[in-house]
């Protein structure tokens, strides 16, 4: 039994791609939300933001059902970095999954990871083709 946790952090967690990535070795998969003070400023932001991963979240839990898989939801308050941590070590995960970014936060929590030698794995979701416009 193959246990992975996958933190809630680009919101685009959602995508075809990366859910087929996380279902074809995982036969339990933990999601992971995290609502990160540090990273939301006003009342309102936190809200559209919890919002907006609620609904990555039910996205990825439909498509983990179709492909007859177990899935955890777990919605944390506090420090994002840590929260992963805790919850890998507590849920004994073999894996913590991610969606590559380019940005400081993410490679914090990277070099966090690699730091507790917690195993982990970066996909890289392609980019979106942009149709170029035709003139005529």
């Amino acid at each position: 039994m193959m246990i992975v946790l996958v933190p809630l952090l680009s919101g685009k967690e959602s995508d075809p791609v990366f859910v087929e990535s996380i279902t074809s070795k995982a036969t339990k998969i933990i999601l992971l939300q995290i609502v990160d003070k540090g990273f939301m400023g006003t009342a309102g932001t936190a809200m559209g933001e919890v919002m907006h991963f609620r609904s990555v979240m039910n996205e990825v839990k439909r498509q983990i059902g179709l492909k007859k898989k177990t899935c955890e939801e777990v919605t944390e308050w506090g420090t994002t970095t840590k929260k992963i941590l805790s919850l890998a070590i507590l849920q004994k995960v073999d894996k913590v999954v991610l969606v590559k970014q380019n940005n400081k936060f993410f490679e914090e929590v990277v070099e966090a990871l690699e730091k507790e030698k917690v195993n982990f794995e970066i996909v890289n979701l392609p980019e979106p083709v942009k149709e170029k416009k035709k003139l005529f």
